[in-house]
This record gives C-alpha cells, structure tokens and sequence, in this order.
C-alpha cells in the first residue's frame, strides 16, 4: 500500500503556513518602510553636507534644481555649471556621486530662497521630496511618487518632534509636509 498524505494532513500544514505568513508579512513590511526612512534621511543629510561644501567652496549656494522645470535642468552638485552653462569660480566637485529618486518614487529638488514666504519669509535652502518622478516635465502632474502620510509625520518626529497643526503643514522646525501632494520639504541651511 502506497503511503501518502490525507486531505487534513495538507489542511493542516497550509493553515500552518498561513498563519505564519500572516505573523511574518506585516513584519517585514515595516522594515521595508523603515529601510526607506532610514534611506532619505541618509540621502538628505548627503545633500546637506554636499551644499555646505559646495557653499565653502564658492561662496553661494548651488542654484536651484529640480528634475521636472525646464529652467532647472542643471544639478550644480554633479556639473561645474551655475544653471546657466556658466563655470562656476571655486568649483570643486563633484559634491555628491549621485542625484537619486527617492524611495517613493518622485524626485529629490533642491531650492534656495530669500523671504519664502511659503515658509514663514524665512531665507535659506530646501530639498524638496517631490511627488512627480524625475523627467515628467513640469506640467506632467505625474503624482506617482507620493511620501505616505504616515511616512511624513514619522520622518517629522524623527528631525524635530513633529509639530504638526491642523492643515498638514508644520508649525516650526525644519521639515514641512504638503500631505496634499505627498510631498515632503527639509529646510537644510538658513541665511
């Protein structure tokens, strides 16, 4: 007589399977989610770094560059060009070895501004993580690389405690959510 497996044994074993499944996959998600985190905040903190050099180095700060504006085309980190295809005196890049999407799928810009009043008329220089992938175009409203809200605000409380007021948008501190739009801005140097 041939030995094989009953009906319930197979019952069994799958039930076992699942419910190990169902223990293991919100896990793992969530470092999936943390990894990403854990990814921008790397990837901001080397834009940081690389604009105070680029800013020690020249004396300004990188024009600005966003990879979906047409007047912005040119990362001032990764070329010798002051977004004009003018050299720029000082230069002594490249600053940053990459420019990457980020983990959601949209864009990383970068944006210097006096009196931005978006920005309680502050002056100073933002990395924006935008919700349009790199190269749509401008007028695209690709949308497609949306931060998760829940992402935002823990990204928030992560750099400073997450004062958040009714409509979406920080208080103060150095990291505003657009929860809208899906788009998160770190404010890295003020002058």
């Amino acid at each position: 007589m041939k030995k094989s497996f009953t009906l319930i044994e197979l019952i069994v074993v799958i039930a076992i399977i699942a419910i190990l499944a169902a223990i293991i996959a919100p896990n793992a998600f969530k470092a999936i989610e943390k990894a990403k985190i854990a990814r921008v905040m790397a990837e901001v903190k080397v834009v940081k770094t690389a604009a105070l050099s680029y800013n020690a180095d020249t004396g300004q700060w990188p024009p600005d560059f966003d990879s979906i504006h047409p007047a912005r085309l040119i990362n001032s980190f990764l070329a010798d060009d002051d977004g004009t295809g003018n050299p720029v005196p000082g230069w002594d890049g490249p600053y940053v070895e990459k420019w990457n999407p980020h983990p959601w799928g949209g864009h990383l810009s970068w944006q210097c501004e006096n009196n931005a009043a978006w920005w309680d008329n502050k002056s100073g220089c933002w990395v924006f993580l935008n919700d349009d992938r790199p190269w749509t175009g401008p007028l695209s409203n690709d949308n497609n690389g949306k931060v998760p809200v829940a992402v935002m605000f823990r990204i928030d409380e992560m750099v400073d405690g997450g004062d958040i007021n009714g409509n979406g948008l920080l208080d103060e501190g150095n990291v505003r959510e657009a929860t809208a739009t899906g788009e998160l801005n770190f404010l890295l140097a003020e002058f």
